[in-house]
């Protein structure tokens, strides 16, 4: 993730009106058009899990998780997993502190699977590289992994773990890397100050020569030879989530058409993003995105954001943290409630996007005790509420003021936030209809008031955070 995008975020959340007390129009369901190549309904198969699953657990776990948010011991500033950047770390120094403090537990890996089984996520996707360049995998075009540093193969032990738990698998995969001597990260990172060059030394900041060393070609080959690792070597993937691009550092920087292809070859029913061509700018508040191109990858990821109208005729998945940073950090404890990444989830569901929820293990893999509470709170609210998530399709009814819709089949589901206080949702729904609680069943009392179907709220709500109301069409 990029630290420039702190700004960017607070931007586009007040641009969006996301609080939850305010109500963005529905999103238009329109469906996402196949690229160039491929039909409509091969790409409708190929996508249909993904859109099915709606909420999936994004894991950002890499030598960073052992520094915490601190370098020698003083706090920096900027997301957790950039620290090798926001302390200006040379890369052999990073590697000589950060690699003695990655040191993962025996079965970390089953772990985090449970986890996103209790939560009701039905994807789990992990850092196999962050921009630090050390990878999870054991890499045969490198010793910066872990399997050199642990002995183990750590992708096959959370790939594994993930299967057995029934959870779709995916890579986040960083096409910049910071450690290896080919990359021409001081061209590409934009960096406000960019780190010493692997192969630098002091005082030779100009030197004709770096141009030679930071040989993109060479780097380009590599991060290929890395890819085809992961996809070659641990059976199905499902998801391969690149980070990241910027203006200048896009698309063919990476022969990104050739990097597709080799990953569709190896892996036919693969879905990715399109962070090889975007990552600054992927966003529109007002959830038009006239610059998408299905040639760039599948979906794109708003991120820490979600887009106040949906993204009408793209599939969007929205990725968000639990605090403040991706990676873990001891001195973040600035924890969103269960209340709100719940309305989260309601919210990206009601726009027809996916919610891909982040947690930020500890070196040794553990999970921080206050992300597991809410994931667990989350999951026992699914197991109670799934149906209006899971399958679902955005609101096709229009605003309302006192929570969210989603829709599935002939179903609505109603999601009440807040009771109004009259003890009436009106909703523009023509026809008969029956009302019921989803968690319970108990029947509640509707009428029509011309166009209008009014139903009945009990005096309490059921769920302080979302109380679910099932309509079905009454049969005549």
């Amino acid at each position: 993730m990029t630290p420039l995008r702190a700004a960017l975020t607070l931007c586009l959340l007040a641009l969006a009106g996301l609080a939850h007390a305010a109500t963005p129009a529905a999103a238009v369901p329109k469906p996402a058009v196949a690229a160039p190549g491929e039909s409509q309904a091969a790409f409708d198969a190929r996508m249909r899990w993904w859109r099915e699953a709606r909420f999936g657990l994004f894991v950002h776990w890499g030598l960073y998780s052992g520094a915490a948010g601190r370098w020698n011991g003083e706090p920096v500033k900027g997301s957790a997993e950039w620290i090798q950047r926001n302390a200006h770390v040379p890369t052999a120094e990073y590697a000589r502190q950060m690699l003695p403090l990655f040191q993962p537990k025996p079965g970390f890996a089953r772990e985090w699977a449970k986890l996103a089984k209790q939560a009701g996520a039905k994807y789990l996707v992990f850092t196999s590289k962050h921009h630090e360049g050390f990878a999870l995998h054991d890499s045969a075009v490198s010793d910066f992994d872990a399997k050199d540093a642990t002995g183990r193969d750590l992708v096959r032990e959370i790939v594994e773990a993930a299967r057995a738990e029934g959870l779709k698998v995916g890579l986040y995969h960083s096409v910049i890397d910071w450690h290896h001597p080919a990359y021409p990260y001081r061209d590409f990172a934009r960096l406000e100050h960019p780190l010493p060059h692997p192969l630098e030394k002091a005082g030779d900041k100009d030197d004709p020569g770096y141009a030679q060393r930071a040989n993109l070609k060479q780097y380009q080959d590599f991060l290929q030879a890395q890819v085809r690792e992961l996809t070659e070597r641990y059976g199905p993937i499902d998801v391969l989530w690149w980070d990241y691009s910027n203006p200048g550092a896009e698309g063919e920087t990476w022969r990104a058409q050739e990097l597709m292809a080799m990953v569709r070859k190896a892996q036919p029913g693969i879905v990715m993003n399109n962070r090889l061509y975007r990552s600054l700018g992927y966003d529109d508040p007002q959830g038009s995105l006239q610059w998408f191109d299905r040639a760039h990858g599948d979906f794109t990821t708003p991120e820490q954001a979600i887009p106040a109208r949906g993204v009408a005729g793209v599939d969007w998945e929205a990725c968000m943290t639990m605090n403040g940073t991706w990676g873990y950090s001891a001195l973040d404890t600035n924890w969103k409630s269960t209340r709100e990444l719940l309305r989260d989830l309601v919210d990206t569901a009601s726009k027809g996007g996916n919610l891909l929820l982040n947690i930020g293990p500890m070196a040794d893999g553990s999970v921080p005790q206050a992300s597991v509470e809410r994931l667990r709170q989350m999951g026992e609210w699914l197991r109670r509420n799934g149906d209006s998530i899971y399958a679902t399709r955005a609101n096709p009814l229009g605003e309302v003021a006192w929570g969210r819709i989603t829709a599935k089949g002939e179903q609505l589901y109603l999601h009440v936030f807040e009771r109004p206080a009259d003890g009436e949702l009106r909703v523009n729904a023509p026809g008969r209809w029956r009302a019921r609680l989803l968690d319970g069943g108990a029947a509640l009392r509707t009428h029509r008031d011309g166009e209008t179907l009014r139903v009945a709220l009990p005096e309490t709500l059921a769920d302080s955070i979302d109380t679910v109301i099932e309509l079905a069409p009454e049969k005549t």
